[in-house]
């Protein structure tokens, strides 16, 4: 290293995947600045990770180990507690980093001291690249349009309270991949581990409770090939209940925060559309008893006209099925 403790430390967790992490690693040892460490979590990989067959230059790579899976949220925060350098940037093992992601990212918080993180732009490579790549710019689109950010020189985009809102209505992957300065961990604070869209969840706290930025180029290489754990299209229902709970704790958070007060009226907002979401997909999937209850929740939060319509599709599935189980003998609950 150049010197006794790195500028940059990046947190690299992984789970299985040993031909992965390498690529992952090699794409870290090509960046162009070269004061980094890389911190490896192994997140209780079978066989665990042999740090000598990744050939990574000495001194510049530590590995910390799980006994038992934890999950990424656990081992990126065991990578934070043991980082070294004043920016701390995340990795997952199954992506890479373009050569001047570091370099890019550590500029932009050089000439910016009052920027605390940067998110960084997404390139994305594999079998569904094109798909995601166009479902993430129709996002990025409009979440920038609502955030109203000021762009400064030609990629760097700062933004202001209306990060928050728009990232409310949505996540795009690119506000998921943040290089931070150490010192606001204790403002952020680390990632929940009980929380499945941990990614999104920790970028809404960082807007909340910091000045942030967006390096607009496409430097943080994401793998499309269907290999990741938490993405898969058939865990839509739990994506759903996870931007519940995600919005129901940031109001539970505002109500006793009172530096949170006046974002109460927003969350409620947004908890009462997230329940609402989930209502019409247990609709659509003809789960009505959880339809109702995510409707009524919904109504709880924010009374809402137009929302109503929901509440009668429901009763018109509810009424023949009910019947049917009369005639049946079955139960009527």
């Amino acid at each position: 290293m150049t010197s006794l403790s790195p500028i940059v430390s990046v947190i690299l967790p992984t789970h299985n995947r040993p031909a992965l992490l390498r690529e992952a690693a090699e794409s870290v040892s090509r960046q162009t600045f070269l004061d980094w460490e890389l911190v490896i979590v192994d997140d209780g990989s079978t066989p665990p990770v042999d740090l000598a067959a990744l050939g990574l230059p000495t001194g510049k790579v530590r590995l910390f180990r799980h006994p038992v899976p934890r999950g990424g949220p656990a081992a990126k925060n065991t990578g934070m507690a043991a980082a070294k350098g004043d920016i701390v940037a995340f990795l997952d093992d199954d992506d890479m980093y373009a050569p001047a992601y570091l370099e890019r990212a550590v500029s932009a918080l050089e000439k910016h001291p009052d920027i605390e993180v940067v998110f960084m732009g997404v390139e994305w490579f594999g079998s569904d690249a094109q798909g995601r790549s166009e479902a993430c710019q129709s996002a990025m689109d409009k979440t920038l349009a609502e955030a109203g950010g000021t762009r400064t020189g030609s990629s760097l985009v700062v933004f202001g309270d209306g990060l928050v809102a728009a990232l409310l209505n949505r996540v795009p992957m690119v506000f998921q991949r943040p290089v931070v300065r150490r010192s606001a961990f204790g403002k952020i604070g680390g990632y929940r581990e009980n929380c499945l869209l941990w990614d999104c969840d920790w970028a809404t706290w960082a807007a909340l409770r910091t000045k942030t930025g967006l390096v607009d180029e496409p430097l943080y290489r994401q793998r499309a090939d269907n290999q990741g754990y938490s993405s898969r299209r058939e865990r839509r229902l739990e994506h759903l209940q996870s931007g519940v709970e995600i919005r129901e704790h940031l109001l539970s958070e505002a109500k006793q925060d009172p530096s949170l007060a006046r974002w109460r009226p927003l969350f409620r907002a947004a908890a009462a559309k997230a329940w609402f979401d989930y209502a019409y997909d247990r609709c659509q999937q003809g789960s009505l008893r959880a339809s109702f209850i995510g409707w009524w929740k919904s109504q709880r939060h924010q009374l809402s006209v137009a929302r109503i319509r929901l509440l009668g599709r429901i009763a018109k599935r509810m009424v023949p099925e009910r019947l049917a189980r009369h005639e049946k003998g079955g139960p009527q609950g």
